[in-house]
């Protein structure tokens, strides 16, 4: 499997640029403030996040149907720590909260034991060394 993402941008920090899949509207892309940008868009921090965040939900979807576990509905979030790591020139992403909320489940039981396989073999999480610590509730 390959996917493959294009982004262009216009040379300046304070420009805001698009990036996109194939067959998907573009979305705003900024360096944040926290970084001295303008903000106005999804910085890569913000998509570092939401990268992990979709791919658990979407393992734990998956398995859920397979399992034909129903719930309804699954909120997430995640809190991504950025920080100057000693030894090193930059920043790296060296944490990530994850909090998950799953309400309706018809079996809370499966369900939990659903997502934490889906923890397990996120695509995404299994890619990435920054630590990584969840919080999850069913309801």
């Amino acid at each position: 499997m390959k996917f493959e993402v294009q982004a262009a941008s216009q040379s300046g920090s304070s420009t805001l640029w698009t990036a996109q899949t194939e067959h998907l509207p573009p979305i705003p892309s900024a360096i944040p403030p926290e970084f001295m940008g303008p903000g106005g868009g999804y910085s890569p921090e913000d998509l570092f996040a939401l990268s992990l965040l979709n791919c658990l939900i979407a393992t734990f979807k998956v398995y859920c149907e397979k399992s034909n576990v129903a719930f309804q509905e699954i909120r997430g979030r995640v809190s991504l720590t950025v920080d100057k790591i000693p030894g090193l020139s930059g920043f790296a992403m060296t944490q990530a909260d994850v909090f998950f909320d799953i309400s309706g489940s018809s079996d809370p039981i499966k369900g939990r034991k659903l997502l934490d396989a889906a923890i397990k073999d996120c695509a995404v999480s299994n890619s990435i060394k920054t630590g990584k610590t969840f919080h999850i509730n069913f309801s």
